[in-house]
């Protein structure tokens, strides 16, 4: 069903939470992923032995009648950590644009942005600098990164930051929210699913609908 073995999946933001959970479950069905973010270096002593091994032998992906899987020639040999500034329009250019995976990310199948920052003060209180800096990661950093690694766009919608959760459990029918691994299961539906483009899985527990 998932056909995600021997891809090249690349996660943005993938060094914790709901990042690092896609970035095991595309791992755990055969996927070579591709972990990116300003800590990216740093955590891969933490989260490197999370990761199950690439296999010698990485199987060839399935392939849907009239598709290509000329990508799949370019999976790197291990799951790797890169370092990407996601408010750095210049280093989100260099690591997805260039084809060389020496330089940077290389080809990918299977692109996931997980990387955001969040604001909770009023927008009147609100310095002009951290505006700028939610829109640059939040917004252009995503356009761009798509932009640059040529790939179909989808998305998940994975619920509240913790600090304004309980404001809304109550009225929410499966009365908590989406758990990292929940999130992950989600993507990698996505990731597997050749037809779906532009789509968005409202993880909400049911509340859109309550």
């Amino acid at each position: 069903m998932f056909r995600l073995a021997g891809k090249h999946c690349a996660i943005v933001g993938a060094t914790g939470g709901i990042g690092f959970a896609i970035a095991k479950a595309f791992a755990n069905h055969g996927a070579v992923v591709s972990i990116l973010g300003r800590s990216a270096l740093e955590a891969q002593p933490r989260l490197q032995p999370q990761l199950p091994p690439v296999p010698a032998a990485a199987p060839a992906p399935l392939v849907p009648e009239g598709g290509t899987s000329a990508r799949s020639a370019h999976v790197p040999p291990a799951h790797r950590f890169l370092r990407l500034d996601v408010a750095d329009a210049e280093d989100i250019k260099t690591t997805f644009s260039s084809r060389d995976e020496l330089r940077g990310v290389g080809p990918v199948d299977v692109l996931v942005n997980c990387a955001a920052v969040s604001q909770t003060t009023l927008l009147k209180r609100t310095p002009d600098e951290q505006l700028a800096n939610i829109l640059d990661t939040n917004l252009l950093a995503a356009m761009l990164i798509c932009k640059h690694a040529k790939v179909q766009a989808n998305g998940t919608s994975p619920y509240l930051k913790p600090e304004l959760q309980q404001a809304y459990l109550r009225d929410t029918p499966l009365h908590r929210v989406a758990e990292p691994a929940e999130v992950a299961d989600a993507a990698v539906f996505l990731a597997s699913n050749d037809f779906a483009n532009n789509c968005v899985l409202n993880l909400d527990g049911g509340l859109s609908a309550a």
